[in-house]
């Protein structure tokens, strides 16, 4: 009989993690101080007011007022590129996700240092599935910004998800080059390995990742499954308990000690 087990991916954790983080933005990063081409002083002043009324109001949950409060920002100053980015996080919050799509676009095309407004672009396309799309972004993305590994590792969790496995390994290899503790890139890679079958070389990724300290019960379950694939449950079962021992009610790692237990015992 086939036991299926679960390979805990982490690329949905770390885009996870990149949205949140990004979000917290949104009122720290933009300072009054806009730096733009205004028709007046008067124009100047209303628009960066405008703008920070609409923080206040997404900071309060009060998605569409903010929206108004951006959009009258926009209305005195065409070119503002931080209210059209702020503006798309809020139509990102409310699910409306074209009309993010097109401000983070716009907020780019304004500023094309802007790198955050294009990797919220490359991020959404990418939870939307809409891979292709977000593999043209993100190769832009790495293009304009070669020095970040976050960007690197974004473009490979994409190629990931498209099962191109071996650009996701170039992609993350990049990354590591820029940050070499990159605890999530070390573990999506070493996920590559393990669906190309290289468990060895899934092992070393896995283990690397584990030295950083951070995410510990995943990666013990990663570890577990590759003992599985390799039919040695003892193994797999250590390490599948030193998960359950960080998180003793993850379901995941429940059913895999379970799946475990029974295979073993048939064998």
């Amino acid at each position: 009989m086939r036991m299926n087990f679960e390979l805990f991916k982490l690329k949905t954790i770390s885009l996870t993690n990149r949205l949140h983080s990004m979000k917290s933005l949104i009122i720290l990063t933009f300072s009054a101080l806009i730096l733009f081409a205004c028709d007046s002083e008067a124009d100047k002043k209303e628009a960066t007011q405008f703008f920070l009324r609409g923080n206040q109001k997404f900071k309060e949950k009060e998605y569409y007022e903010s929206i108004k409060w951006y959009s009258e920002a926009i209305s005195k100053q065409s070119k503002f590129s931080d209210a059209y980015y702020n503006r798309g996080l809020v139509y990102q919050s409310l699910e409306k996700n074209d009309e993010a799509l097109a401000d983070f676009q716009k907020a780019y095309d304004l500023d094309p240092q802007f790198s955050a407004a294009l990797s919220k672009q490359t991020e959404l396309l990418q939870n939307l599935q809409k891979f292709d799309l977000a593999l043209a972004s993100a190769a832009t993305l790495v293009k304009n910004f070669p020095d970040s590994s976050a960007f690197w590792s974004l473009q490979g969790d994409i190629y990931l998800q498209k099962t191109q496995y071996n650009d996701a390994l170039a992609s993350y290899d990049h990354a590591l080059l820029l940050k070499p503790n990159a605890v999530e890139t070390l573990i999506n890679k070493g996920i590559v390995y393990q669906e190309l079958n290289q468990l060895d070389l899934a092992e070393a990724s896995f283990k690397l990742a584990l030295a950083t300290g951070r995410y510990k019960d995943l990666i013990y379950n990663n570890l577990g499954y590759l003992d599985i694939q390799r039919r040695q449950w003892n193994l797999a079962k250590q390490w599948i308990k030193m998960a359950l021992e960080i998180d003793p009610k993850n379901e995941l790692y429940l059913k895999n000690m379970d799946k475990v237990n029974k295979q073993s015992s048939a064998e």
